[in-house]
């Protein structure tokens, strides 16, 4: 008999149960689904504790950590700008390593990409940006128009801002030329 219950654990695992449980009662088996439930969300509470704890030195310093960063993009005319100007301003409460931001010109169903990785040839990013600093950034809108004129037909452009973490943060409109929808 015991042979049998043996070969049907190991070929049938579904037909051992259901040869066990035929002389078991309802609240037997409603305490087994709880008991079993209850180990289950042990298990998962402790993976997602270590979980967490692997990511951040301090398990509860992630929710005490304010990243917060104020983006905006200036230009020098109304209408066909010469200088665009990106600000970056800390206003949280944590150092902020930020990766190289990426110029995107708009037209109304295109887009024009462009990453920006430091001035006049000279890597600046990733930039450790403290709290409370601002970060200021000049691009010339004419290196861009060299490498592509089809650019300056483009009606808006916006910057994206991202941290090594994988945080996104993006800028406001600025509205580069007249068209016939704005």
């Amino acid at each position: 008999m015991i042979q049998m219950f043996f070969l049907l654990l190991v070929f049938n695992p579904l037909l051992f149960l259901s040869e066990f449980s035929s002389g078991v009662n309802n609240e037997t088996l409603v305490l087994i689904i709880i008991i079993l439930s209850v180990l289950l969300l042990i298990v998962l509470g402790y993976e997602l504790l270590r979980f967490l704890r692997s990511r951040n030195s301090g398990f509860l310093s992630i929710f005490f950590r304010k990243i917060q960063l104020s983006v905006h993009l200036d230009k020098d005319r109304l209408f066909y700008p010469k200088v665009l100007t990106l600000t970056i301003r800390n206003t949280g409460n944590q150092v902020v390593d930020i990766s190289a931001p990426v110029l995107e010109y708009k037209k109304i169903w295109s887009k024009r990409k462009f990453k920006l990785n430091g001035v006049s040839g000279q890597q600046i990013y990733p930039l450790l940006l403290d709290p409370g600093k601002t970060h200021r950034l000049p691009i010339e809108t004419a290196t861009f128009q060299q490498y592509d004129s089809e650019i300056k037909s483009y009606y808006w452009a916006r910057i994206y801002v991202s941290d090594v973490e994988g945080r996104k943060w993006k800028s406001n409109d600025v509205k580069l030329r007249k068209s016939l929808i704005t």
